[in-house]
């Protein structure tokens, strides 16, 4: 039986000033935050397989113009242009070594209603083309809310958005796998089941597994700001996870979903020491 590999990246939110930035793409690191997330999508890069058979990025690759209040305190790179650029030099060492790349969409918050900037950003970073316009290449779609991958009879749900407590996170991943087995989108003639979903958004990580398959959430690769999340209530709860997660796929096993995923600590604090 034949293993697929595929790497799951979600949330880069290129531009932002608490998020990953390239140091050879005309900028240089806004504060210690960034550099740690440079140093480690370089380990992730180190750690990774040389081959990968398909990487989707869940959404959010840029943060996005500066277009309110919020936005503009946040924004380091203000160009849509830049942003996209600073992503192609990103993905390019994760683009040779994978068969395939695809990308979602995300957030109306960061780019538009209609999806442009992760459009613009996925084409730019040579993504593999979702859906194909016969008559004028122009029209091709490379990214997408909801993407669906067949491996054999194991199909991968992936999509930016889902259900989510920031508290309680593997209760709405249960949920998720099954929405699915209720509401199946998939069409009768094809050979093959949902077996898992991957959901990204809210940048925590979390799996669930149980007999319709296994839900996951995956990490993203910005820092907290200090209202993040239910930190409104609390400076020490619910943290965003920062990281990777890559899987095995084997058709034809019962449990044909592997997990395996890569977590990055924060730094540490220090201590005013009181004598």
């Amino acid at each position: 039986m034949k293993t697929y590999t595929v790497l799951c990246l979600s949330d880069y939110q290129v531009g932002n000033k608490l998020a990953l930035l390239h140091p050879l793409a005309g900028y240089t690191f806004h504060n210690e935050a960034q550099k740690y997330l440079w140093e480690c999508h370089q380990d992730m890069l180190k750690r990774l397989p040389k081959k990968i058979d398909v990487t989707v990025h869940l959404g959010e690759l840029v943060d996005g113009p500066a277009n309110n209040k919020k936005k503009k305190y946040a924004t380091l790179v203000t160009r849509l242009e830049d942003q996209t650029r600073i992503v192609k030099k990103l993905l390019r060492p994760i683009r040779t070594r994978s068969k395939r790349l695809y990308c979602l969409i995300g957030s109306e918050y960061h780019e538009d209603e209609w999806g442009e900037a992760s459009r613009a950003a996925a084409k730019d970073a040579g993504a593999d083309v979702i859906l194909e316009d016969p008559d004028d290449e122009d029209n091709n779609e490379y990214a997408c809310y909801n993407l669906f991958l067949q491996f054999g009879d194991v199909i991968i749900d992936f999509a930016h958005h889902g259900s989510v407590t920031m508290v309680n996170r593997s209760m709405p991943l249960e949920r998720e796998i099954r929405y699915r087995k209720v509401d199946n989108p998939i069409d009768d003639e094809v050979e093959g089941e949902i077996k898992c979903v991957v959901r990204a958004h809210s940048h925590v990580f979390g799996v669930w597994q149980d007999r319709h398959g296994v839900a996951i959430r995956c990490p993203g690769w910005q820092f907290p700001y200090f209202n993040y999340g239910t930190a409104k209530a609390s400076i020490a709860r619910s943290y965003p996870d920062i990281g990777w997660i890559l899987l095995k796929v084997t058709p034809g096993k019962e449990w044909p979903i592997e997990v395996f995923p890569h977590l990055y600590d924060y730094p540490k604090s220090s201590v005013i020491r009181v004598e």
